[in-house]
């Protein structure tokens, strides 16, 4: 994980692809998945589209099922 800025931009680095987040602070966060045929972004590689938050056992936190475990220097 890489955090731009606390809170508003991070990035993930998964099976060598960047994986983009943002959060505008309105409680929507948006991703960007470079890849071309990812489910999140409906086949449209590059795109920003939002995404749903969720926590889950281990602790983890998700996005649209892509998921980080450890500590998250978020806010």
């Amino acid at each position: 994980m890489e955090v731009e800025q606390p809170g508003e931009r991070w990035s993930l680095q998964v099976a060598g692809r960047r994986i983009a987040f943002r959060h505008d602070g309105s409680g929507t966060v948006t991703m960007q998945d470079p890849a071309p045929t990812s489910p999140a972004t409906g086949g449209d590689g590059g795109a920003w589209v939002p995404v749903a938050t969720t926590w889950i056992a281990g602790p983890a936190l998700c996005w649209n099922g892509v998921c980080a475990q450890g500590d998250f220097p978020l806010d």
